[in-house]
């Protein structure tokens, strides 16, 4: 019978191993290698490609565990959500600062993401997810403005926002037009503003 003691050491080290590399491939992906492969992964991990098969039977078992750490990497980022007790002005800087910093991280995993999202059930979740918290938080921070409106009135604020504060649109800014961050940000902030002053 092997003793408990042993069990719990090889579980210990399987666990680092898994964790080593899921963090590789993730690293991989920020680094802008979008479709890294068991090889890459296993060099960076430190691993031989064997272990990558051996902890990750398929890619979305593979997926899940990157997604874990990458969900804790981004609310470290993230910190505090914004005062929303606070006037419009500051609400409206706090929100564009952490929607910056937040879409400049996750850009290069992102982009990875959008190519595997047809057909990976794991990363279809996942992204939906990102994108209702983000909806969620545009309703949040910009409640006071939003409960002026009624009807269709406040539903086209609410899309128009939400469109304007995801991903795509920095996107569109940072690597389509070519612009640097802080040019992106401050466009970000005057559209965002331009759509709230219907709410005046």
């Amino acid at each position: 019978m092997t003793a408990p003691s042993a069990v719990d050491g090889r579980n210990l080290r399987a666990e680092r191993t898994r964790t080593a590399l899921a963090t590789a491939y993730l690293d991989l992906l920020t680094e802008g290698d979008l479709r890294p492969t068991a090889e890459r992964i296993a060099a960076r991990a430190k691993c031989s490609p064997r272990s990558v098969f051996k902890h990750f039977p398929d890619r979305e078992s593979l997926f899940e565990a990157a997604s874990g750490i990458q969900e804790r990497r981004v609310r470290e980022l993230i910190g505090d959500p914004p005062d929303l007790s606070g006037p419009l002005e500051e609400r409206l800087d706090a929100f564009v600062e952490q929607r910056t910093r937040f879409h400049e991280f996750v850009s290069p995993v992102r982009r990875s993401a959008l190519l595997a999202e047809p057909f990976s059930p794991v990363i279809a979740e996942k992204l939906q997810m990102a994108r209702s918290a983000g909806a969620a938080q545009v309703e949040q921070v910009f409640a006071p403005e939003l409960d002026r409106l009624r009807g269709s009135a406040r539903d086209d604020l609410r899309a128009a926002l939400c469109a304007t504060a995801s991903w795509p649109t920095w996107e569109s800014l940072r690597r389509h037009q070519g612009l640097s961050a802080d040019r992106a940000r401050k466009i970000l902030r005057a559209m965002l503003d331009a759509q709230l002053e219907q709410t005046n």
